[in-house]
């Protein structure tokens, strides 16, 4: 059966705006929605691209700003004079017309848009940017495969490449920038890049992750002697990751306070996806160093190997064996997903297998164990390696 309901628009409107900016007694929409792609990710790119970034959304201003400021994004997206490149709801037509595109364009100075990428994950997105003139790369986002539904109408759209919602593929598109980025500055990240010429040169990264789940900051400095103070409210986990900074010589500091009444679920993969994104803007360019790392590490009975490339194309094959449940209040699920998530926040490739051992500590703080050591070969100097990959960039 169908109604016809006459409700003022106005109405609709007002009830929309109450469930998305929520109540005094009811979180809103816009507080739950998360960051896909990782923002040390995205600093990265904004490092590649010599003109700058833009948005073009369908959300008024103000929440697109919202959102930028809730991940310390803001920044990224500005033009030559530090105003926000935003082209917001109601500036322009709305997509599929080309204008918003363009405006953004013009707002970054850009006089051809055929040397531009656009991002969209609707096909309104792909058909604004194509009437544009600049390229169209569809963002297959999660839930969605490479050949489902969506990315058929991207593809049909016109879209001339399709991205996995982490949008990693972007970094062998994108070389590495020959000319010099000003990023605004930032109060939840503060960057030291690497340069090996320079002994006195230190890597390393404080970056915040804030959500409605966990609250987190994590320093590390690459150049360190292991030192560490870590606090995530898992007992387990922050001896694991003791054992990381112990015997890779990173200093770690990780400070999380995370909804463990519910599980130690949001916690573990927060903590990991941080350190991750730290790690990953302290290493900077990723030349002048060994690349690769190897280690076999035993623990009594327990013996594990790692194996590490810093190549930027993240993947993770963690198998540990573990037979419990749980680890002290760390569930044995979680332990493998937490080097997973720090792999791929990380933009490393990680082979991690304990390769015998009876007991699950001992199996998996061996793992770490050699995780760490392996990370230790591979983040160290190596002055004539320069872009240690053929290709010319590690991207």
């Amino acid at each position: 059966y169908c109604w016809k309901v006459n409700i003022p628009l106005e109405e609709v409107t007002e009830k929309f705006q109450e469930f998305y900016l929520g109540t005094d007694t009811q979180i809103g929409l816009r507080e739950l929605e998360s960051l896909i792609p990782s923002r040390g990710l995205l600093l990265e790119l904004r490092k590649r691209c010599k003109v700058g970034m833009a948005v073009v959304t369908g959300r008024p201003r103000d929440e697109c700003l919202f959102f930028l400021d809730q991940y310390k994004l803001r920044g990224l997206f500005v033009d030559k004079n530090g105003a926000p490149a935003l082209v917001c709801m109601n500036e322009t037509p709305s997509k599929p017309s080309p204008e918003p595109v363009l405006l953004a364009l013009k707002q970054l100075g850009v006089t051809d848009p055929s040397k531009t990428i656009m991002l969209g994950d609707t096909p309104d997105d792909i058909r604004a940017a194509k009437a544009a003139g600049a390229a169209a790369f569809g963002v297959v986002t999660p839930g969605n495969s490479l050949d489902g539904e969506l990315a058929l109408a991207l593809s049909e759209s016109g879209a001339d490449q399709l991205l996995r919602p982490g949008l990693f593929e972007l970094l062998d598109i994108l070389a590495e920038s020959s000319r010099d980025i000003v990023v605004a500055p930032e109060p939840a990240s503060s960057v030291r890049l690497p340069s090996f010429g320079n002994s006195s040169a230190v890597r390393s990264a404080t970056i915040e992750r804030k959500t409605k789940e966990t609250s987190i900051k994590c320093f590390v400095n690459l150049d360190g002697t292991g030192s560490h103070k870590i606090d995530t409210g898992i007992g387990f986990l922050d001896h694991m990751l003791s054992a990381l900074s112990k015997h890779s010589r990173v200093d770690i500091n990780v400070k999380c306070v995370g909804d463990l009444w519910i599980d130690d679920h949001h916690t573990a993969e927060d903590v990991a996806i941080t350190l991750g994104e730290a790690f990953d803007t302290a290493l900077g360019p990723r030349k002048g160093i060994a690349r690769w790392g190897y280690a076999l590490c035993p623990l009594d009975e327990a013996l594990s190997r790692a194996v590490v490339d810093i190549s930027s194309r993240p993947h993770a094959h963690v198998s540990l064996g573990l037979r419990r449940e749980s680890v002290g209040t760390l569930s044995t699920e979680m332990i493998a997903h937490v080097i997973e998530s720090f792999a791929t926040s990380a933009r490393l490739c990680v082979h991690v297998e304990c390769l015998q051992g009876e007991n699950d500590h001992h199996r998996s703080e061996s793992a770490f164990k050699a995780l760490a050591v392996a990370i230790r070969m591979s983040i160290s100097a190596d002055k004539s390696a320069g872009v240690p990959s053929t290709k010319g960039v590690l991207a």
